[in-house]
């Protein structure tokens, strides 16, 4: 493995942990514990699939397709 494909991968793998690096700084930063982010976090994915098959709906109604 060469120099360059060594800094890449290492590169590719700290961003891939950054998220929830960044999550948990923010939750100690903000005296929030774990539970209240993993809280939030579920209510705006479940928010934000509410919303989307909300639209999926209204789209296949006006196009009189069949939602499966």
């Amino acid at each position: 493995m060469s120099k360059h494909d060594l800094i890449q991968t290492t590169a590719i793998e700290a961003a891939k942990g950054t998220p929830p690096i960044v999550v948990a700084a923010t939750a100690q930063s903000q005296s929030w514990s774990s539970a209240d982010t993993i809280t939030l976090l579920t209510i705006t994915y479940l928010a934000l699939q509410i919303l989307w098959l909300l639209w999926r709906w209204w789209k296949a109604h006006k196009t009189g397709q069949q939602v499966l």
